[in-house]
């Protein structure tokens, strides 16, 4: 998330009008704050001796085990195969590394090639430094390799990278979208789309990392490089990770405890992003609150891009070339290669995704899979590969525009990113690799026109203070929003935001001054690393269980009530009544359906109160389905299709009605009535005329259904849902009071239509004066989601209405519990218009 350039040398080509030619080595800026600092700066070179013996003899690497020995002075190592003939003078001076003036000169230093560590058999270019091997006559002092003989000719000319302060304002931008999105800000749709930002940034710079090391080093230490990252990116989110505890501890309602639990071990191991691709979240899930590590789904993918797209590079750049000249095409091969890889490697991320989602694939598997979201990482990877492959500086025209495109690119993301949902088909399709492309023009217009009026803008010292601690904004700011909210505050609209905003600054500020830049700047080191770094690790996931440990069971999780929903699968009659309730011999069979709050209440102690006064219960309920058909929803701020077999509830209806045959039938709907619903294009809700009339006839469609064999037809009417809150601080409409109450007067009016339809006021009984409570009388009513109702609410809605329902049994004639022939035609009723 916030790979960062680091003082890496990079090789350069001198310029012509220098009092120097040739190349040498520049090395990148100071650290500045934000810059991932990999490891420290070489020492500079000691002076040459007051009696012209030259530098001390630098210290070569033995491949074979890495240990350095001391190099021989005065020779160089040259292939068996090589001639005398081969042997070149060379007639350029040496060149020196550093930032002052060369002995006895004026201006400027030229850089200089000095004391490179070498692999095995590879030309060691120090001045006037040999070796031999096997016996072989050592090599006079006047045959020496010019320095740019041995540099890559692939890529002398780049230009070295360093801090560029555009790059932080980049990542501002980006950081800010994100937040923007998660706070519900209305014209910021796309904001989610900032990730996609931070991908490109971390594979182009991280590329130009392991690409630079190894023009330079001729290797890539993966050991370094990877506890390089560790430091930059772990401790941080160890603190998180505490700070999520906490709120699991003393925040989060009971039922989500067990989620968190998961999805803390899953974020500390780096496979969150899988955790939600693949956790098939159930049907009940919807209702819970989100998890404050929702938003650590892209760490795991960068992170996993970081263990191996590193050893891809690796194995592709490495090398057996024992000459100079074989030195120099391996290397234009290897990064050719490695260039192929990254473009065909995010094409094919971008074929995976749209491959999924044409074979009917959840968007969320797309949306957070690492094979179909890498393809933004791999697109700045090729970005940094092309980069250092150039042979040939960028002119001035080319530089102007790519300045421009840079502005453009700008503009087209902004535009995205204000107009384009998260949930849109095209994104899914294509869309995130062309964000992508237009992320990866950007950061070459800021790199390559780094004075462009771009890179000053986003230069300016706000942006680039933001971008600095935009790791630490982007960690806390979800958790820091899910526990600030309305209801805990007592604030709202641009209040709750800047407080929430003062809030996740604070906390990043102290996150980045004490912890972060402390162990990365190697401020604060810890003793015996290999002991202490597991045993810190230890203690985090100490704390993260022992916070997560327990669940009060006086409520349900949405895992429990998932395998409620498979119970009533297999077990269709939840209490068999053992004696008769209307004076008849035969228990009185009473079907309940509806949506999921009707399973709820079918299995509680509802139905075991039921079955001890002789009243049979039978479920046709089914997740998700009411009576409204065939319609795009839109629940807690997400839209999504009904669920699969919904339109067909007429015809389930009249199976249940054949098959049971019950003297009721009772009817609890109204979860999904009162969402937002996609219909003849636009969105729409109960209380607007059209919806209203549609309504009423799946209503009666219902009624009709359920009594064509003669069954009495009872009408529960919704209770008021608990109210929950948007991230703007407001409260999802479905969830208003006002939608529930609209929908009970549409049931109170169809049963009007219907002479004999009885209508049971559910309500009174679970939220009385029309407000919702979690408890009364010292007995929970509902689970955590303030949707379903639990155990308790049932005993509640037992005592309250069985007296209703054997009141109606009573009256029934004594055959109406004995099965009929008829059978009730499976009516196909009126569609969702």
């Amino acid at each position: 998330m916030d790979a960062q350039p680091a003082t890496t040398p990079i090789v350069t080509r001198g310029n012509r009008g220098s009092p120097r030619g040739g190349g040498g080595v520049h090395r990148r800026g100071a650290a500045q704050p934000g810059v991932d600092v990999e490891g420290p700066a070489r020492p500079a070179p000691p002076p040459a001796r007051p009696d012209g013996g030259g530098r001390p003899p630098a210290r070569a690497v033995r491949p074979e085990d890495g240990r350095r020995v001391p190099a021989l002075p005065q020779h160089r190592e040259h292939d068996r195969e090589a001639r005398p003939a081969e042997r070149r003078p060379s007639p350029a001076p040496p060149v020196r590394v550093g930032r002052g003036p060369a002995p006895g000169q004026g201006g400027p230093a030229e850089p200089e090639v000095r004391g490179v560590r070498t692999g095995r058999g590879i030309p060691d270019v120090r001045r006037g430094a040999g070796s031999h091997r096997d016996g072989a006559r050592d090599a006079p002092a006047t045959t020496r390799l010019r320095p740019i003989d041995d540099l890559d000719a692939t890529g002398p000319v780049l230009a070295p990278l360093g801090h560029l302060p555009a790059l932080d304002g980049l990542r501002a931008f980006a950081v800010m979208a994100v937040i923007a999105y998660h706070a519900g800000i209305s014209w910021m749709p796309g904001g989610l789309l900032g990730v996609d930002t931070f991908f490109v940034l971390s594979g182009f710079l991280i590329t130009g990392l392991l690409v630079t090391e190894y023009r330079n080093t001729r290797r890539i230490d993966l050991r370094s490089f990877w506890i390089r990252r560790s430091r930059r990116l772990m401790p941080a989110l160890l603190v998180l990770l505490v700070g999520v505890a906490a709120y699991a501890r003393w925040v989060a309602a009971p039922g989500d405890v067990a989620t968190v639990r998961l999805d803390a071990l899953s974020t500390l191991l780096y496979v969150a992003n899988w955790r939600f691709a693949l956790s098939d979240q159930s049907y009940f899930n919807h209702f819970s609150a989100p998890s404050p590590l929702l938003h650590t789904w892209s760490l795991s993918v960068e992170e996993q891009f970081y263990v191996l797209w590193p050893l891809v590079v690796f194995l592709l750049m490495r090398h057996s070339a024992r000459t100079v000249d074989r030195w120099r095409r391996q290397r234009q091969k290897a990064q050719s290669l490695a260039l192929s890889v990254a473009v065909l490697g995010g094409a094919a991320s971008a074929l995976i995704g749209a491959g999924l989602l044409l074979t009917g694939t959840d968007p969320s598997r797309i949306y957070y899979g690492t094979d179909s979201r890498s393809q933004a990482l791999l697109v700045g990877a090729a970005l940094a590969v092309w980069r250092g492959q150039r042979t040939r500086p960028i002119s001035d025209r080319a530089r102007s525009v790519l300045s421009g495109a840079g502005c453009v690119a700008a503009v087209a993301l902004l535009v995205i990113w204000m107009t384009v949902s998260g949930e849109s088909r095209p994104l899914y399709l294509g869309g995130f690799l062309g964000v992508a492309v237009l992320v990866m023009v950007l950061v070459a217009s800021l790199v390559e026109a780094p004075k462009g009026p771009l890179s000053r803008f986003l230069s300016l010292a706000p942006l680039t203070f933001v971008g600095r601690i935009s790791y630490g904004l982007y960690l806390w700011h979800w958790p820091v929003f899910l526990t600030l909210t309305a209801t805990r505050t007592g604030a709202t609209g641009v209040v709750l935001l800047a407080l929430r905003l003062a809030a996740t600054l604070a906390i990043t500020l102290a996150s980045f001054h004490l912890v972060e830049n402390p162990i990365r700047r190697g401020r604060i080191r810890l003793p015996r690393p290999r002991v202490m770094v597991p045993a810190v690790f230890a203690g985090v996931l100490g704390v993260i269980l022992v916070a997560t440990t327990g669940t009060p069971g006086s409520v349900r999780t949405p895992a429990q009530l998932e395998a409620l929903a498979r119970q009533a699968q297999s077990a269709p009659v939840p209490a068999v009544a053992h004696r008769s309730a209307a004076g008849s011999g035969a228990p009185v069979k009473v079907a309940l359906g509806g949506d999921s709050v009707a399973l709820t209440l079918d299995y509680s102690q509802f139905s075991t109160m039921a079955a001890a006064q002789g009243l049979q219960m039978h479920d046709y309920s089914m997740l998700g389905c009411g009576v409204a058909r065939g319609m795009q929803r839109r629940i807690l701020g997400q839209a999504g299709p009904p669920t699969d077999g919904c339109d067909q509830w007429p015809a389930r209806f009249a199976r249940e009605i054949n098959e049971v045959n019950p003297a009721i039938a009772m009817l609890l709907v109204g979860r999904w009535e009162v969402t937002d619903q996609l219909q003849d294009g636009r969105w729409t809700h109960v209380g607007e005329p059209s919806f209203d009339a549609y309504l009423a006839r799946e209503l009666d469609l219902a009624i009709t259904t359920l009594g064509a064999k003669g069954a009495k037809v009872v009408l529960l009417t919704a209770p008021i849902f608990k109210p929950t809150e948007a991230p703007d601080g407001g409260i999802y409409p479905e969830t208003r009071p006002e939608r529930v109450l609209r929908f009970n007067e549409l049931l109170h009016q169809a049963a009007g239509r219907h002479p004999g339809t009885t209508v049971i006021d559910l309500g009174s009984v679970l939220t009385p004066g029309n407000r919702y409570v979690d408890e009364l009388d010292g007995v929970r009513l509902r689970d955590d989601d303030g949707v379903h109702i639990s155990d308790g609410g049932g005993q509640r809605i037992g005592t309250a209405i069985i007296p209703q329902l054997l009141q109606i049994a009573r009256a029934l004639p004594p055959s109406a519990s004995a099965p009929t022939t008829t059978t009730i035609p499976q009516a196909a009723g009126a569609g969702p218009g």
